[in-house]
């Protein structure tokens, strides 16, 4: 099949699952534009990427290619020339992301042949029962069945909320904080005192000021608008607004009357926003206050430091999965030995998607 009309949403959907983001994203959903298939490294970083260096060229397309080792598993990812390979395994996973965008129906026709690791939350409820626990491998978590810890993080956040300020919750990139901002959404109607509709935008869809208000106002159900008549237009609501990757907001193309306007909405004296960002640094050091440019998020925020697991933690989440309701019957007596249980703590560092990972990789040996 060579119809590629949908490929550069197609090519998010995989860098979603491959947690890319930033300059890595960009790097990715340049370097495999159906366009540039066929061009060799050296062309593409000619035609494309000429103010890189060949170290900084090198330094992304490492770092891609690393991320996309953890959901392309049917290539050699230590031979070189990968990216011709990684191109044909796109065209072929595009074809089945293809049948099911176009033919929903499929899914609910045909579970048996949908993948369990990708597709547990659009399975009926009947047929949610997999061969392997250790699922999503990639993304942000929906499913709260699948949303591990994070009790007394949410319990702070939620007591901050109520006390009247917003959040920024840091910490570095794969230690869940995208899963926990869509925890917070979900958990907002019952731990709010004043309740407040959740918004969650990832601004790593979001490329201007005019995006940004576009996507803002199509949630929150107005006109589209800024400046004065957001700020008339957008009074009597009450929002929750959970902003992703925010340090993409410090690029040159968000403005400061932007970034003003939401430090305005968020600190009126009956705000119709309360802010929850999540960042991988703190604000202060991504935004750092002078003359003339504004800050929005000095001394509205209260810092929320997301850490990586602990190992008492990860040995409960390795636990509960082994003994999940969801997990068919014929595996349910699968064990982990504790020496396997100490290589995972010690190899994974305690990021949660590095634990998933090898813990599926090592439930799939077992299952054999």
């Amino acid at each position: 099949m060579r119809n590629f009309e949908q490929w550069d949403e197609f090519l998010v959907t995989i860098a979603n699952q491959a947690d890319l983001k930033g300059e890595d994203r960009d790097f990715f959903l340049k370097r495999f534009d159906i366009k540039n298939e066929n061009l060799t490294e050296e062309k593409f970083r000619e035609q494309f990427l000429s103010n890189y260096s060949k170290y900084t060229f090198e330094y992304y397309r490492k770092a891609v290619f690393r991320q996309l080792k953890i959901i392309c598993k049917d290539i050699d990812h230590d031979r070189k020339g990968k990216s011709k390979e990684i191109f044909n395994w796109l065209e072929r996973e595009y074809k089945t992301w293809y049948t099911r965008k176009e033919n929903p129906d499929i899914l609910t026709e045909f579970p048996q042949k949908v993948s369990t690791v990708n597709n547990f939350d659009v399975l009926p409820e009947s047929q949610q029962q997999v061969s392997n626990p250790f699922i999503p491998l990639t993304g942000i978590i929906d499913n709260p069945k699948l949303f591990f810890n994070r009790e007394r993080e949410i319990n702070r956040i939620f007591e901050v909320l109520n006390s009247g300020s917003s959040v920024a919750i840091i910490g570095e990139s794969g230690v869940g904080k995208s899963s926990l901002l869509r925890a917070i959404a979900q958990k907002a109607s019952q731990y709010l005192r004043q309740p407040r509709k959740s918004i969650y935008i990832d601004l790593q869809h979001i490329h201007s000021d005019d995006d940004f208000y576009a996507a803002l106002c199509d949630e929150v159900g107005i006109e589209k608008c800024s400046g004065y008549k957001l700020n008339r237009n957008i009074k009597k609501y009450r929002i929750l607004l959970l902003l992703d990757v925010v340090e993409n907001m410090s690029y040159d193309w968000f403005t400061n009357q932007l970034r003003g306007q939401l430090r305005g909405l968020a600190s009126d004296t009956v705000p119709p926003l309360r802010l929850v960002v999540a960042a991988s640094k703190p604000l202060d050091i991504l935004f750092p206050y002078s003359g003339d440019k504004t800050s929005p998020f000095k001394n509205i925020y209260t810092p929320e430091t997301l850490e990586p697991w602990n190992q008492e933690t990860i040995r409960a989440f390795i636990e509960s999965r082994l003994h999940a309701d969801f997990l068919e019957q014929e595996y349910q007596g699968i064990k982990f030995s504790e020496d396997e249980i100490s290589e995972i703590i010690k190899t994974s560092g305690g990021y949660p998607g590095k634990v998933k990972h090898q813990c599926y990789e090592k439930f799939e040996r077992k299952k054999q």
